[in-house]
């Protein structure tokens, strides 16, 4: 039975009660479209969000240059679910199958909406952008609340690309003990998760609600904000 923690609570809740082994991640109320913008090459894309990763969660393919591709499974669905493993405000699908994230667009201007009319493939009753167009959709989530879901860290891995330190995705502090962990990152906006790593007295406070092997290997727990 999956419960949710609040932290005014966790003083007076011994931890070995607080499991949870469903994945968590920022819940999506509903996405909104927005409309038809040019994007970069690929040394400057409009939406960088996933920039540096290889694999995220359940998306197994390989992320490349910022973006996640499959021709044969992304949809609109997909790719909002995707964005928000990193909380990210907005997604663009372009040229049938590739999905961008960002918490901004628009650098390179709007386009016609002409430009952006190539079916995903994923679901050919959807629209997936253009040759370097992006349909640009916005992800609206539910409020932060304060609630935490325990995991475990096994359940969404995420890899970094060749070259990147996995450390690009989290950032470390001291911490006695596991509240202090969960304080930090219930206060950081840019913290979707953490885990404390008793052995080392650490606290590894994540960009993403998806674990990085390094921080899996150390830690068999996290918390995740809903």
């Amino acid at each position: 039975m999956q419960r949710s923690v609040h932290l005014t609570v966790l003083l007076s809740v011994p931890l070995a009660l607080l499991f949870l082994v469903a994945m968590s991640q920022p819940s999506v109320l509903h996405y909104g479209y927005i409309g038809c913008f040019v994007d970069g090459d690929n040394s400057n894309r409009d939406l960088k969000g996933l920039t540096g990763l290889k694999t995220i969660g359940p998306f197994t393919d390989k992320i490349n240059l910022a973006y996640f591709f499959n021709v044969a499974t992304v949809t609109i669905e997909s790719c909002s679910s995707l964005c928000a493993l990193g909380r990210f405000r907005y997604f663009g699908l372009q040229a049938q199958g590739f999905c961008f994230c960002g918490n901004s667009y628009g650098a390179y201007g709007a386009a016609a909406n002409s430009d952006c009319q190539e079916l995903c493939v994923g679901n050919s009753s959807q629209i997936c952008g253009g040759p370097n167009r992006n349909s640009i959709y916005k992800n609206f989530y539910a409020p932060e609340t304060g609630l935490f879901k325990r995991v475990a860290s096994t359940k969404s891995m995420l890899t970094t690309a060749p070259g990147q330190p996995e450390n690009s995705t989290y950032r470390s502090q001291e911490a006695t003990v596991a509240f202090e962990c969960l304080a930090a990152c219930r206060h950081s906006p840019d913290c979707l998760a953490c885990a404390f790593v008793q052995s080392s007295r650490m606290c590894r406070l994540m960009r993403f609600a998806a674990v990085p092997s390094e921080v899996a290997s150390e830690a068999q727990w996290v918390w995740v904000k809903p």
